[in-house]
Formats: structure tokens, sequence, C-alpha cells
């Protein structure tokens, strides 16, 4: 249900219709069929990064494709509510489900038991982006990296997700043991809900990806401690890499992408896979995408395939090193 906010801004519900490409309104007395919506299953509320990259693709891709576009969020358990859903739609190219490294890559190796096969249930069809993340601490915890591993050996802290099996989850999880830290996972809904939990003292850590935390970064509400790319990111050039402040090992991506329910014919994937190659050439969203703190990425399905069984096997090396599991 849609309504107004208290600056008079329309609010979306839960489904909201994003585009409605020009000529699919009906002229009074006029009767045609109408093709049916393409639905965007999102397993994260409104306002979190992969909502954001699905609107604005879904923007982008509503005309070029004829169809009108709709945002789904169907928000549970860090996307794998989402996930089975996705799972269990009509093959028929007017479902698709964005997802990330948690119920993508990462949640298989914390658990046998879940509703879905992210291996066997889903076909790739296009990035939305790539991004690192960035290590931000509560106001007056550390100043550095060093300095919060120093306190965090003594003295016990909390760290924040998104979600329970999330990369957010797991990448703490590993640094605790690598780095010897006495810590607590503390998970949340999303990455807004977790940021501003420690911009007021409530929660230590986390882990988030850089456009995510940006704003508060900005606004000197949390403090950046590493990012965990390779090197330096342009969007923080003073904060440093893991590598770069002591701590090897955690080069490690977030990403968000679409997919489609396996048995999706070939060509409903190569139409809908070139028309998000042929969005990421539009400058509105290749603006919004860098606004995001993602990079584009532009890898046909294959690849995109290939990509991700690698990052799999990553993150499947830190789940047995740190013992984490689904509880049922």
């Amino acid at each position: 249900m849609s309504g107004l906010d208290g600056r008079g801004r329309m609010m979306l519900g839960r489904r909201s219709v994003l585009a409605l490409p020009a000529g699919l309104a009906l002229a009074a007395g006029e009767v045609r069929a109408q093709p049916a919506p393409l639905r965007i299953i999102v397993g994260f509320p409104a306002g979190t990064t992969p909502d954001t990259l699905a609107r604005l693709y879904g923007n982008a891709i509503a005309g070029p494709l004829g169809q009108a576009v709709v945002v789904d969020n169907r928000v549970g358990a860090g996307g794998i509510l989402a996930a089975e859903i996705a799972a269990r739609a009509a093959p028929d190219g007017n479902t698709l489900f964005v997802g990330n490294n948690g119920p993508i890559s990462i949640t298989k190796h914390l658990t046998d038991k879940l509703p879905f096969d992210p291996d066997k249930d889903f076909r790739p069809v296009g990035f939305l982006g790539v991004s690192m993340q960035v290590l931000v601490a509560r106001p007056g915890l550390a100043k550095d990296l060093a300095g919060f591993i120093a306190h965090a050996k003594m003295q016990e802290v909390n760290y924040g997700s998104v979600g329970a099996a999330s990369a957010s989850h797991l990448f703490m999880a590993g640094l605790t043991v690598q780095a010897g830290l006495k810590a607590q996972h503390v998970p949340y809904r999303g990455a807004p809900q977790a940021l501003l939990e420690i911009a007021a003292g409530r929660v230590d850590v986390m882990v988030a990806a850089i456009g995510s935390a940006l704003p508060l970064i900005r606004e000197g509400k949390v403090v950046p401690l590493a990012v965990t790319g390779p090197q330096r990111d342009p969007l923080l050039p003073e904060v440093p890499s893991f590598d770069e402040a002591g701590v090897p090992g955690f080069v490690l991506p977030v990403w968000n992408a679409l997919f489609a329910p396996r048995e999706t014919p070939d060509a409903a994937v190569e139409r809908i896979a070139k028309a998000l190659a042929d969005a990421q050439r539009d400058e509105t969203v290749r603006r919004g995408v860098i606004a995001s703190g993602f990079t584009l990425e532009d890898r046909d399905p294959a690849a995109m395939a290939r990509f991700i069984e690698q990052e799999s096997a990553r993150w499947g090396e830190i789940a047995r090193a740190t013992g984490v599991r689904l509880t049922d």
C-alpha cells in the first residue's frame, strides 16, 4: 500500500511498480493484451543496497523489455526467504531474484537444511554491482584497525551484521578467529539498522558495503578502520586496506546480481541479460551504482557463474575455519 510520509513524499509499499513502459497504458475503450510484469524479488528492506540497485536497474530495463517492473521485498533470514520464493517461482522469464554472497555463496556452507539449492535452483543473469566492504566502529572505540584488534583481544566486543550467514557475519567471524578476538555476533535485518546502532554506540563494529556506510562515515558518526579491497578504495582514500593495516587475507568483495529460476528458457535469460548490459552503459545507472559504492561488472552469465564458483570456494574455507553454523 502506498501513502505519504511526514514531508509529503510518496512512500512505496512492499511491492511496488517501478516503471510502466510507454505504450503499455490503454487508451479509453482500447483492448490490448499487456505483458505480465517482471517481478524482482529482494530479500532485504527498502533503502538497503540490494533494493536500491534493483530499483535503479528496474527503471532502466522496463522500457527496453516492454514490461512493467515490480520490486517485491520479501525480508527474512538474511535473504533465504526471498531465495526460496524465487526458487519455487514459475520459470517463465517473469521472475528474477537479487542474490548476493549470503544466500548464493555462503549459506550452503553453514547448514544442510536450506529450502533451496543455490547451485541447482538458479541460473545467473547479470551483475548489478560489486563492492568492497569497510570495517566501521562506534565513535570512541578505536582510531584504527590495530587499536580495535588490541581492544578486542582484551575486552569482548559485539559486531553487527545484515543477518546470520551474510557476508558481513562470516567476514567478522573469520577476523575474530584469525586475530584471536573476543567477539559476539548481533544480527540485524539490514545494513541501515545495524549501522545506526553503531552510530548510537549500542554496537561496537560491523563490516558493511562501502556505499551503505559512507553517509555515516562522512557525518563522523562511525569510524572507518579498514577496507576489504586489495588496495584503498577511491571513495575512502584515507582508509587503509586490511593488507596495508597488517591483517592479510581479507580481500573479499560483496556483490549483488540477478538470478532466474533454473528452468527459465535461454531466450528469456539472454533477453534480460542484454537489457542489463545495455543499462550499464546508461549514465544514470552508472552514477547510481557508483554512488551506492559499487563498481559495474559487465560479465555474461557464463563468466558470472565462474566468478561465483570461485567466491563460494573462498567463503567455504572461512566457514570451515570458523565453525559457524546456522541453528535450526
